[in-house]
């Protein structure tokens, strides 16, 4: 099972609206409209929501379900999204972009795919740019095995970060916000409780 199983099921199983987290960081940090990239972008809500602020998007979606959502979605908002239905390291972007966001994406790769990653992330982005990145920590009930209280999707997640991994990663950027806190979910599936690290950092 993977996530085109979750996708086939209803039109927007994560929902319509962007992350507010997102919409919160846009309101509060100054992020030029430019050239935007979501990492494992899912059904699109993050990279709909950058387009009609008028981001130039481009979205990174594995899974075929996901990514045919996004065209679907945004051709009926007339929207403009470059969808690539791929895994992010085999594709030669040669971009560079003002803005990039990975919303619980780095943490469905394996520690040496994260590894490679997060330095074509870095390399990709403009210096001046900003970054937003949420990933799953240990605190995660996925990863304590306390299933009553995790996400049916938690069996996807081959990466769970340590306390303070996320923010190591990108000592080297300016890191403007950086918090790691649990947060009940009721937006999917059965109400259940995550771990998270979330990150907003500048390039420098």
């Amino acid at each position: 099972m993977d996530f085109d199983y979750f996708y086939s099921k209803q039109k927007s199983y994560f929902g319509d609206a962007p992350s507010d987290g997102l919409v919160a960081m846009l309101k509060e940090h100054d992020v030029n409209v430019g050239k935007a990239l979501d990492i494992g972008a899912g059904e699109g809500r993050n990279s709909i929501y950058l387009a009609s602020l008028g981001f130039d998007v481009t979205s990174i979606e594995p899974t075929k379900d996901g990514a045919n959502k996004i065209i679907e979605k945004s051709n009926k908002l007339d929207l403009n999204i470059n969808v690539l239905n791929c895994d992010y390291l085999s594709e030669n972007l040669n971009e560079k972009y003002d803005f990039i966001i990975a919303g619980t994406s780095l943490d469905h790769m394996e520690k040496q795919y994260l590894d490679n990653a997060v330095d074509k992330l870095k390399d990709s982005l403009n210096v001046g740019g900003l970054i937003y990145i949420v990933v799953f920590t240990k605190n995660d009930p996925g990863y304590l095995k306390q299933l009553d209280k995790a996400s049916e999707c938690s069996n996807f997640i081959n990466h769970y970060f340590e306390e303070n991994e996320l923010k190591e990663y990108f000592k080297d950027f300016d890191i403007l916000y950086y918090n790691e806190y649990i947060k009940p979910d009721n937006t999917h599936g059965k109400p259940h409780v995550h771990g998270k690290a979330k990150l907003i950092a500048r390039k420098i």
